[in-house]
């Protein structure tokens, strides 16, 4: 088995690899056992100590290697450790501390095999401890006070709740600033002048979804850094769409082709429940008709089910709360479940209710939280099984096995008031707090406002626009008719029968009580002209107050003219949907925005290990995780081709189906001419189309581009297995996700792109290193080769190369006989064929090229020979049908090479890639014709 050294250029030390004995327990027992290791690949020997006592004796021994000195590591702690079954690796996560309080950021992940050999190492430790600086002038209040005024937060007020052990450590503090307590303790914050003593404060914004990380100077009061936990899109994240007329579709679905079954555990937890949903694979109900999945729950991963909580057969909630998930709708934006906002299913569990997509999302609201219920559980089950588990920190309000720490559920708000066209998922550090993802409405308002008030009758009607409540029940296409009545005052009892009241914003009550009150006076519906200038506004109100009658909003200029027209004797009316509008939908349904918000979590508790957010830095991925994920886990091989485009996120855009960019700058897909991302587009002003890529979506795209070309390659290898609760070894695309999954729990702390590639690389080696050089080939392609540079953690500080290891060299002579060889600068009229030929030492078949992508060529400087910047590395064309063939006689394979007569005048490298991922190159100098 070829084995290849971790890291290329560009972090530190170089490390080698070995694989694991065989033997050990793994996480699903069907998986094979991993390949018979080669010791000659560890860092160090074996060692019967415990693998934490292991990890700090390595980093101590190799103190200056890592930057720091010894003292620098005298008070290590261990942030957190697990072991993972399926590969018997073992890792621990360190924090260095000084005078008994933590370094922020100072970590080093450590990954120690079963028999007790450093496998990986990956650090951002800090040196020079003993010059930290710094005094407490500053209490936890004080230092909430700074907090608040770098946040423009509403207040700064604060009570101190309580003092854990050391009062100079840590304090509770309570303020209207914050939903929940606030965290706060004294610690360590590098910064460019040195360590600074600071207060680290977790403020939870109760005005904003924000769940900010601050961290202010003891002495100063200066706020020395801010980080939000809270992952969500900003106006930035969407330019591009703004600049793409064809980024927002027409609301009609395309005709649903898949033919893939529904993904279905092989162990089910029975407990009789069913769920009417957009079943996975399906992303959305572009995909096909929502389906009645039964007792759908992974014994594995839920052992008792969906429902339960407390490890006893038999659930304690009928409604979409259980273990893994509270799915509820949040209309009103106050964090709290609203009344009725979590469906129940009765005894039988029987989640099944109605849905109408020509209608707005309001009028299913009950379908779509059970959609959120059941996905939030699938994407729960399924990672499990690729070790996401209790001791990983996953979220689960008991954890079975007594790993880990419960209580962190994940809280999944539905239609949550607090915004439009987003969602976001926030992760607190600590194990066992629970996380929280809102998913919001998308209106569509490129196709005008959702609802209507239509008045008058015949030729005299006139529909005006209108905007929607969230507190309310939606306008209908019937429609509902009444006759218009002008209300002033709709904060007192009134009687209205049959009517339809228009009456403004604002005044001594809120629009709840002016709906109710039209609503016992026997109103139908209620008309509220906005009071400011501009666009009506969504309603929102507290959803304490129940009403049952739907309210729509109209702008201050239509609501004088309505006014006016009622004065004049025109009362016919009907509140109705806008026919032509295709109706407000709901991220609900989008199972693959989901999936992405979900995977924030993922990625935050695997980066760096428990206790600890570290996903810092203009380079980190967590986008990319998170779309990585939604689009892996509902690979549909009816409907996605590694050619073809694979767009995140397209119902939420009205966009007919899956092949559309969807909310990202450019498609996935491993063809270039539609996927063009290498390492340097990161860079300031180094997208395509001359601007930059935001941070962090548009940065997390291009890692997603490379993980999804990642899942083809390796399924052009070991193929397709569209039952991802398989064994990670049964297929490339679960064999991808394992790696991806693990490369997380390996990479550590504020990783970039090429730390995160030598976290998969490890991952590959721990599980027999098959699949390294295919990995290796992968990341080469996009420019995150061998020799590539990540720098620290900015985005303009990185430099691509194309290279792959030269352990990763195919075997064999190589490009040889004929008039080409590899060790020379070849040259070719333009145009012409070129016959190539190589040697892999004998004859291994004519199936021994990987995928399409073999042969292929990238554009190099006919001077250094190196790539040129953003080259794109395309597959090569053959003359006629030949493609490959074989002489026995000479131990030849032979390629004839098609090549372009507009390449007169350059160089390019051409990349021969084997099955296994091993590689041939050889270089052309290309004459004019």
């Amino acid at each position: 088995m070829r084995r290849t050294p971790l890291l290329g250029a560009g972090l530190g030390v170089p490390l080698t690899l070995a694989l694991l004995v065989p033997g050990g327990a793994v996480a699903v027992p069907e998986a094979a056992a991993p390949a018979e290791p080669s010791s000659s690949f560890w860092l160090t020997q074996p060692s019967s100590a415990p693998a934490e006592q292991v990890a700090v004796d390595f980093l101590r021994l190799k103190a200056a290697d890592y930057g720091v000195a010894g003292a620098d590591l005298a008070g290590l702690e261990v942030l957190s450790q697990h072991t993972s079954g399926h590969n018997g690796v073992t890792y621990v996560n360190l924090v260095q501390t000084y005078q008994g309080r933590q370094v922020l950021g100072a970590v080093a992940t450590v990954s120690v095999t079963k028999t007790g050999e450093v496998l990986h190492v990956a650090q951002s430790l800090v040196g020079g401890l003993r010059e930290a600086t710094g005094s407490r002038d500053l209490d936890a209040a004080g230092a909430l006070e700074a907090a608040a005024e770098e946040l423009d937060l509403s207040t700064a007020d604060a009570t101190v709740e309580s003092r854990r052990a050391d009062a100079e450590q840590a304090t509770v503090l309570s303020s209207p600033a914050a939903r929940e307590d606030i965290d706060a303790r004294l610690v360590w914050q590098p910064t460019d002048e040195g360590l600074r003593l600071a207060w680290e404060l977790v403020i939870d914004d109760a005005d904003s979804p924000s769940l900010y990380q601050v961290t202010v100077d003891a002495e100063s009061g200066e706020a020395l850094h801010v980080e939000d936990w809270t992952h969500q899109h900003t106006a930035g994240d969407f330019a591009h769409l703004a600049r793409s007329p064809q980024a927002f579709g027409t609301g009609v679905a395309a005709a649903a082709t898949s033919t893939t079954p529904t993904l279905k555990t092989p162990t089910p937890a029975v407990d009789g429940s069913s769920y009417r949903v957009v079943a996975f694979p399906k992303e959305s109900p572009n995909d096909g008709d929502r389906e009645l999945v039964e007792n759908p729950a992974d014994a594995y991963s839920s052992p008792f089910g969906w429902h339960d909580t407390d490890g006893v057969a038999g659930p304690e909630h009928t409604s979409t709360r259980g273990n893994n998930v509270w799915a509820y709708t949040d209309q009103d934006a106050n964090n709290q479940p609203d009344p009725d906002g979590s469906p129940d299913g009765g005894a039988g569990l029987d989640f099944d209710f109605e849905m109408d997509l020509g209608e707005h999302a309001q009028d299913y609201r009950d379908a779509a939280v059970t959609n959120l219920f059941y996905a939030n559980n699938m994407i729960h089950d399924i990672l499990y099984r690729y070790g996401f588990d209790e001791a990983s920190g996953n979220f689960q309000a008991m954890n079975y096995t007594g790993q880990g720490t419960g209580g962190d559920y994940v809280r999944a708000e539905a239609a949550d008031g607090a915004g439009t066209n987003n969602a976001n998922f926030s992760t607190p550090a600590a194990d066992g707090s629970p996380p929280r993802m809102q998913m919001y409405l998308w209106p569509g308002t490129q196709f005008g406002r959702p609802s209507g008030f239509t008045l008058g009758t015949g030729t005299d009607a006139v529909t005006y626009e209108a905007n929607y409540a969230r507190f309310t029940p939606p306008a209908t296409n019937a429609g509902l008719p009444g006759t218009a009545v002008v209300v002033d005052n709709a904060c007192t009892a009134f009687a209205a029968p049959g009517a339809i009241v228009v009456t403004a914003n604002g005044g001594s009550c809120n629009n709840a009580v002016k709906v109710r009150n039209a609503e016992d006076g026997g109103a139908v519906a209620v008309v509220i002209t906005h009071t400011g200038t501009g666009a009506a506004p969504i309603l929102t109100a507290t959803m304490d107050q129940q009403v049952g009658i739907p309210a729509v909003s109209v702008s201050q200029a239509d609501g004088d003219a309505i006014r006016a027209r009622i004065a004049g004797g025109t009362t016919a009316a009907s509140v109705h949907k806008i026919s032509s509008h295709p109706g407000i939908r709901d991220g609900d349904l989008e199972n693959g925005i989901i999936i992405h918000e979900y995977g924030h979590g993922v990625s935050n508790r695997l980066t760096g290990g428990l206790n600890i957010n570290c996903l810092g830095g203009q380079e980190q991925m967590g986008e990319g995780w998170s779309d990585y994920l939604a689009i892996t886990m509902l690979m549909d091989p009816a409907l996605d081709k590694p050619e073809e485009a694979r767009g995140m996120g397209p119902y939420a855009l009205f966009q007919p189906d899956r092949h559309g960019a969807g909310i990202r700058p450019a498609p996935y897909s491993r063809n270039m001419d539609i996927q063009p991302f290498t390492y340097d587009r990161i860079k300031t002003n180094g997208w395509v189309t001359g601007g930059s890529l935001a941070a962090p979506h548009g940065i997390g795209h291009a890692w997603a581009s490379i993980l999804w070309d990642l899942n083809w390659d390796l399924i052009d290898k070991h193929g397709f297995e569209a039952d991802i609760y398989s064994p990670w070894n049964t297929a490339g695309n679960t064999r991808a996700l394992q790696y991806v999954m693990d490369g997380m729990k390996m990479q550590g702390c504020n990783p970039g792109f090429v730390a995160g590639r030598n976290g998969i690389i490890a991952a590959s080696e721990a599980l027999g290193g098959e699949d390294t050089c295919n990995i290796w080939a992968t990341f080469a392609r996009r420019g995150v080769g061998y020799s590539a540079i990540q720098g620290g953690t900015g985005r303009d500080d990185n430099f691509e190369a194309f290279d792959v290891p030269p352990t990763c060299k195919a075997p064999g002579a190589g490009v040889k006989g004929g008039a080409f060889s590899a060790d020379k600068l070849n040259t070719v009229v333009a145009g012409d064929t070129a016959p190539i030929k190589f040697s892999i030492n004998g004859n291994k078949g004519l199936d021994i090229l990987r995928g399409a992508h073999s042969p292929s060529s990238q554009e190099i400087d006919c001077g250094t020979l190196e790539p040129e910047q953003y080259a794109l590395t395309y597959p090569t064309d053959t003359t006629g049908n030949r493609g490959l063939t074989y002489s026995k006689g000479n131990d030849l394979y032979h390629y004839n090479w098609k090549t372009d007569a507009s390449w007169g005048g350059t160089c390019r490298q051409l990349i021969i890639t084997l099955e296994d991922g091993t590689q041939h190159r050889a270089n052309f100098q290309f004459l004019e014709g």
